[in-house]
């Protein structure tokens, strides 16, 4: 019994309780760094159950603390500061719930738990609310109306999971396609450096925050993508023969890394670091990205490729 009752009182000392609230602002940093990494990279997990696991047991002992804590002016601060983190990543994290159900769940909790006067609780959590509500509606309507685009750098919604990466590996080529309810579909290109990528336990950051739009372009009502290899896909478009009712292939684009700096999109070559073609330069988005469907060509012309780094390959001539 006399154990039980030093490990009781060393629980109820008031500079334990102080020391264990100083545990709450490093949660709040946490939750800050959370919140940037959701505005600045592309989540990827690389073990989902691992990450997820992991997760939850920081924000239940973190959650714990807190609430063990709750009296202390350092858990009182962090409580009343939580939600507005929790407000970014609800814009830049949209839909992934296991990154905000937790984090939601602990920050009300402790909120509602700790010791800070029920005035500013109620305040405060007046104003949450209101902002809560209101971002959701506002984030659901601009999706309604497609019109995140013109807010938001990007739409990682949109973002496929099919890349390409220049030879040297430090740029990634990303596409971000309509969704398939969408009339005269498009899809943009984006490049990416791959250096401010981030690695984390069971977790990868794509840096997308600062990427190039390199073009845009219709996309056929019916097409799949087929990577060739690291550094280069095509993109297929497929009709139905209205005498046998088979699908058949009626034409394809080719996407390929030239070289480290090159890369052509369906026979056009854009040059890093902006990604400008020639023949674009001086024109307008809106001359660039024609309203009218983009023909698929069945026979690409002859462009520059890259080559392995074994024999002597001899590059062909770029047909601009």
């Amino acid at each position: 019994m006399s154990a039980l009752n030093k490990v009781a009182s060393f629980f109820k000392n008031k500079w334990t309780k102080i020391g264990f609230s100083a545990l709450s602002l490093g949660y709040g940093f946490f939750m800050l760094w959370l919140a940037w990494l959701t505005f600045t990279f592309h989540l990827v997990p690389t073990n989902s159950v691992s990450l997820f696991s992991l997760y939850l047991l920081i924000n239940v002992l973190f959650g714990t603390v807190m609430l063990y804590t709750r009296k202390q002016i350092a858990t009182q601060i962090t409580a009343c500061l939580l939600h507005p983190c929790i407000l970014i990543m609800l814009v830049f994290a949209f839909g992934d719930l296991y990154l905000l159900i937790p984090a939601f769940a602990v920050a009300t909790i402790v909120f509602f738990a700790a010791g800070t006067p029920e005035s500013l609780k109620t305040i405060l959590g007046t104003v949450y609310l209101i902002l809560f509500v209101l971002t959701i509606l506002g984030y659901l309507t601009l999706q309604i109306f497609a019109i995140t685009s013109n807010i938001f750098p990007v739409n990682l919604e949109l973002r496929s999971d099919v890349y390409i990466h220049s030879t040297d590996g430090s740029y990634r080529l990303v596409m971000y396609i309509d969704k398939e309810n969408k009339e005269n579909r498009t899809v943009t290109f984006h490049a990416e450096f791959t250096e401010g990528d981030t690695r984390l336990p069971f977790l990868n950051g794509e840096k997308y925050a600062d990427s190039t739009r390199i073009h845009q372009q219709r996309l056929p009502r019916d097409f799949e993508i087929d990577v060739v290899n690291e550094y280069m896909f095509v993109i297929k478009e497929f009709e139905i023969d209205e005498d046998t009712g088979r699908r058949i292939l009626v034409g394809e684009k080719e996407v390929e890394w030239l070289t480290a700096d090159k890369i052509s999109i369906s026979d056009t070559v854009f040059t890093a670091p902006d990604f400008i073609s020639p023949v674009h330069e001086g024109r307008e988005d809106g001359d660039r990205f024609s309203g009218e469907t983009m023909p698929f060509s069945a026979n690409p012309g002859e462009i520059t490729r890259w080559q392995p780094p074994t024999g002597n390959p001899i590059p062909e001539t770029a047909d601009e």
